[in-house]
């Protein structure tokens, strides 16, 4: 599989039908019962361990090989039901349940009953689905999704959806040597994301198409090789399109609905001296992070934000909302830059809402400058939407009170500006609870659950205000 390339950890693609042929009893050994890894392989076939002894697995129907086996995925078990098919074969999706989840000891029951945030809200409420792989997604703990699934409607992936998850270096590679210098596409990092959207009727922000980090800088270059020099612009652009095509065509013919919103560019706008392009009128990013270069610049130049927003509105459908995304979008500098940018882009009607990140601490940035920033971004006609809340806490005795109530003024503002007819669409919280259970040593205290799954001072303060 090339284009089509999908497996996950929690709802795994696998391939083809199973013989219930227990052929190794005649070798005096039991055929595999509860599971399917395999331990060794000789010529009699594939062998697993269940109770301490050996068991083997069951073959293919007509002693066919696991053809998947060949391309890195397993063979189906427990479905026969095909859910697409390419020129490899046909291919199901089954649901495994996780019997590691590191939240199984939390008593969550006071937060998938009652008071709900979603329920509550007069905008979407989402929250961020932390991890870097797929096996430390929330998506992996039955609790987490449990509480996801009552108290939100909308979800992001912090990490997983990025450029330097879904693309595939090898198969990209093989594409330039045999002449089609075109990126290749893998989604095993989304697939059980969106396979839980799509049962549980929650909304998925798409982040991010087009940005500077995470993005792997053999993309960039010749041959897809780390070492090549840049593309020119010609090809970038191309390539930026066939990346984009291939995200919207796989999401929207597999998942029509989940994805209605895509941060299609994040954080191109620059205000730190000698780090932006103030020739296109909106501070065009060019550096970042200790003054490395900003690879979409560097091969496209400013014009790679449209280029990005009008590939997104080619291929995106009639119903999918596009987004410019930043941080820091309160100070006075990047607010006026931005609004140029988004002048420009509902010019050619390419945008349809700003999402400011809000990474906020508990008096900075002030809250007045904080909502003159929403308020002038709203004057534009767009959506607004709030795509990455964090509220941080000083140390101190009384530090998640505290919090509590930073958390409790800043829903105030929302509520009262979306009153005022201000269109704030979604807020999204950008993570589920504190010391984050798949990461060791997880510091975090942002959030508004607890290492316990139990709510916080916090999550109290914001349902106050939703529901006042």
């Amino acid at each position: 599989m090339k284009y089509f390339s999908v497996v996950s950890t929690v709802f795994l693609v696998f391939a083809s039908k199973v013989s219930a042929d227990c052929w190794s009893s005649r070798l005096g050994y039991p055929c595999c019962t509860s599971t399917n890894s395999i331990y060794f392989s000789d010529g009699d076939g594939d062998w697993g361990i269940e109770n301490n002894q050996w068991c083997g697995l069951p073959k293919q129907v007509n002693n066919a090989v696991c053809w998947s086996k060949a391309l890195g995925y397993n063979c189906c078990t427990t479905t026969s039901v095909v859910q697409y098919e390419d020129q490899d074969g046909p291919w199901a999706v089954t649901y495994l349940n996780n019997n590691n989840d590191p939240a199984g000891s939390c008593d969550i029951s006071d937060s998938i009953r009652g008071d709900s945030l979603a329920k509550a809200a007069p905008f979407r409420m989402g929250v961020g689905l932390y991890g870097t792989s797929k096996t430390n997604s929330p998506i992996f703990s039955k609790k987490m999704r449990d509480v996801i699934a009552y108290q939100f409607n909308s979800v992001t992936f912090t990490n997983l959806m990025k450029a330097d998850q879904m693309l595939d270096k090898a198969a990209s590679q093989a594409n330039a040597r045999s002449g089609n210098d075109m990126p290749v596409l893998k989604f095993d990092s989304i697939v059980d994301g969106l396979e839980y959207c799509k049962a549980n009727n929650i909304k998925m922000r798409g982040h991010t198409l087009v940005w500077h980090v995470q993005a792997p800088e053999w993309f960039f270059r010749t041959g897809f090789n780390d070492n090549g020099n840049y593309v020119d612009k010609n090809k970038m652009e191309k390539r930026m399109e066939s990346y984009i095509k291939q995200m919207f065509e796989f999401v929207q013919h597999y998942y029509p609905g989940v994805v209605d919103v895509w941060d299609v560019v994040n954080e191109a706008v620059e205000i730190t001296n000698g780090s932006f392009d103030a020739s296109s009128g909106w501070n065009t990013r060019t550096k970042y992070d200790n003054n490395k270069t900003n690879p979409w610049y560097a091969t496209m130049g400013p014009d790679y934000v449209f280029k990005a927003f009008r590939f997104a509105r080619k291929y995106a459908n009639k119903d999918v909302k596009l987004v410019y995304n930043d941080f820091n979008t309160f100070m006075s500098q990047k607010t006026n830059a931005i609004c140029n940018l988004v002048k420009k882009l509902k010019a050619e009607n390419l945008i349809d809402g700003v999402g400011l990140q809000s990474y906020l601490g508990p008096s900075w940035p002030n809250r007045n400058d904080y909502k003159n920033a929403i308020q002038k971004f709203s004057a534009l006609g767009v959506e607004i939407q709030i795509t990455e809340l964090t509220i941080s806490v000083e140390e101190s005795n009384n530090k998640f009170n505290a919090q509590a109530n930073h958390y409790r003024d800043v829903f105030k503002i929302y509520k009262d500006l979306k009153k005022s007819g201000v269109n704030i669409t979604s807020v999204t919280v950008f993570g589920l609870q504190d010391h984050y259970l798949f990461y060791d040593n997880d510091k975090t205290e942002t959030r508004l659950w607890d290492r316990n799954l139990k709510k916080k001072q916090a999550y109290n303060s914001v349902m106050s205000v939703l529901k006042a």
